[in-house]
Parts: structure tokens; C-alpha cells; sequence
């Protein structure tokens, strides 16, 4: 049976974004994110700029459609990611589906996974009382704002479990039935999506790594043509958008939002084998490339990121745009 919970502190949160010096956009730091948690992310701000493209495929499931609006993009935090992972590892190891971790944590849990512990209860619980869902967070680094889990690890099915659970009465604000939905579209700041074992996380919360390319991936995982998405968020529209593929340029349409906080996509063909790495390229209305990730290449069939990347110089045509739009649904 799948399984979806939502729960919401509150409480204001600050958007500071962690420094470059700190982290790089897109890279990945010891394994985190997956590719899983990438799409997660990608799908959470390819909604967010056109949230009525998704209202729409919903239908009368989504009774409060009318509420949502565009929204800038969350970004990337690494100690939210490890919170939603090492929560999603627990969840998996101890047979249980609940926001509240089901045991007391030790308070150097983040220092413990996921090198020292796996998220079993013989390393990760030092008592028998439960672990509030913020208090875990906190644990982390992170300052918690809002939770939600899924009893799946399929990213695109995770996402719409999350973004369609019904949710008939059209009131605009937090509620336990649009919940999941409520926090994917009018969160501020920071999120960490974290997928283990057959479950799914996604923490909201302060931080995260600013960028004009606010997140990307590709999907699904590898076939004969995938989709490469990426969301672009700046005060001027880029001059191009390419996913550079295997060292070579495909230009990258606006699908969904608008030139300035839009979702822009391309498909790669020819990857259904093999491995295949690829980047991102923008090129800004200063004509500074500003690439995803911001050093080395992800794969399609491969390792999700690495130093690695096959440069190319791609043309500053003026990106195309393109209305239409696909939607994925579980």
C-alpha cells in the first residue's frame, strides 16, 4: 500500500543560502543527492513556476488548485538531505512509517550516517521514547520547517503520491489533507529530499545553495531517449540553455514558467546503454556560462556525479520557447 504523511512546523525560516566556498551547486558531496533525490528536487521546481499546469492534471482531486501561484525555487541543503535520507534509512531498517523517528537518537546521529550506522536500531537508538520529526532535523544542522514521506522510492511516483494526494475543500493554507502539496508549492528556502529503501523524504527547512540554475536532472533513470530538465531563476532571461551530452549540445526549450523562473528541458537520445555523461549550460544575459553541476558531469546509466566532464562550447542562440509541457503521472 502506498503511504504518504505530512507535517508542518509553524515557525518562520530563514532562506540564508550556505556560501560557494562551502558547497558548489550541483555537485555531489560523499554520495549526496542521488539521482532519485535529484529528480525529486527538479520536480518539486518544475511545479513550483507554473503550478497550474500540474492543478490542471490533478483535477478535482486538487479541490484547492486555485491557491497557487508561481513561486521561486528551493534550493539544495546538505543537512536536509541527510535528515530526509538517514530518516528514510531508519523508517526502511526498522519496519515503521511514521515523521517521528521511533526511537531516542544519539544527538551526534549526523556524525554517526551514514558511514557508522545504517539507520538500525543498534546504532541509531540510545533509548525507547521516539524522536520528534523537528528535533531529528535539528540534529542534523538543518532548522526544520515541514516534513513529507512516502512509502515509495520511484521518484516521479513519490512526487505526484505528494502532489495529488486529493484534497477537496478549496481553503488556501496548510491543512492535513493538502499538506504535502501545500509545502511542495509555497515553501521558502531550503529542501533535502532523501530516498532509502522503499521510502521517501522530503525536509523543508532554512539553507540550501543558491544558483541561477536552481536544480536538474534527468528522467527516467536511463532509456533509449530521456528528458534532461533543468530550472533557471535570475532578474534577466539566459542568453542559451544546453544539456551537453557526451560533450555535445542540445538546446534546452522553456517549457513551463517564464524566462525568468521557468522550467527549460531537452531529451537526450541515443543513452539507452552504456554510460553517458552530461551538464547543463546557461549562458546568462551578462554572457557568463553558469553550468549544472557546477564542476564535473552527471550520468545517464553511470555513477550520478563525478569530476569528470566532456567541455563543449555551445552557441548563444537565444533559447527557444515552448509552452507545451508533458506531465508525468503516477
Amino acid at each position: 500500500m502506498r503511504r504518504i504523511l505530512v507535517v508542518m512546523l509553524f515557525t518562520a525560516v530563514a532562506a540564508n543560502a550556505q556560501t560557494a566556498l562551502q558547497l558548489r551547486a550541483g555537485e555531489s558531496v560523499n554520495g549526496f543527492p542521488t539521482w532519485a533525490e535529484r529528480v525529486e528536487l527538479e520536480w518539486m521546481n518544475r511545479a513550483r513556476v507554473a503550478p497550474q499546469i500540474e492543478m490542471a492534471a490533478c483535477g478535482a482531486a486538487c479541490g484547492d488548485a486555485a491557491c497557487y501561484t508561481p513561486q521561486a525555487p528551493l534550493y539544495w541543503s546538505e543537512a536536509l538531505n541527510h535528515a530526509a535520507r538517514f530518516h528514510a534509512a531508519e523508517m526502511s531498517k526498522q519496519g515503521y512509517f511514521a515523521h517521528d523517528s521511533a526511537c531516542t537518537l544519539p544527538s551526534g546521529i549526523k556524525d554517526l550516517y551514514p558511514v557508522a550506522c545504517d539507520g538500525s536500531a543498534s546504532c541509531a537508538c540510545v533509548g525507547s521514547a521516539s524522536t520528534a520529526w523537528s528535533t531529528r532535523v535539528s540534529l542534523f544542522g538543518a532548522g526544520p520547517a515541514g516534513e513529507i514521506i512516502a512509502g515509495s522510492p520511484e521518484p516521479n511516483g513519490a512526487f505526484y503520491l505528494w502532489l495529488f494526494e486529493p484534497a477537496a475543500p478549496a481553503l488556501c493554507g496548510f491543512t492535513i489533507n493538502n499538506g504535502h502539496r501545500w509545502l511542495i508549492l509555497t515553501s521558502a528556502g531550503g529542501v533535502g529530499v532523501g530516498v532509502s529503501g522503499n521510502d521517501s523524504v522530503g525536509d523543508f527547512g532554512s539553507g540550501g545553495v543558491a544558483s541561477k540554475i536552481a536544480s536538474a536532472a534527468h528522467y527516467p533513470q536511463q532509456a533509449a531517449s530521456v528528458d534532461i530538465w533543468a530550472n533557471w531563476y535570475d532578474a534577466a532571461a539566459p542568453r542559451s540553455a544546453n544539456a551537453v551530452v557526451d560533450g555535445h549540445c542540445t538546446a534546452m526549450s522553456l517549457k513551463r514558467g517564464t524566462a525568468t523562473n521557468g522550467a527549460w528541458s531537452a531529451t537526450a537520445t541515443n543513452v539507452g546503454s552504456g554510460c553517458h555523461r552530461y551538464y547543463v549550460s546557461f549562458i546568462d544575459s551578462a554572457g557568463n556560462e553558469v553550468t549544472w553541476p557546477a564542476t564535473g558531469s552527471l550520468g545517464i546509466g553511470c555513477e550520478d556525479w563525478n569530476s569528470t566532464r566532456m567541455q563543449a562550447s555551445c552557441s548563444s542562440t537565444p533559447p527557444t520557447s515552448n509552452t507545451r509541457h508533458r506531465t508525468a503521472r503516477h
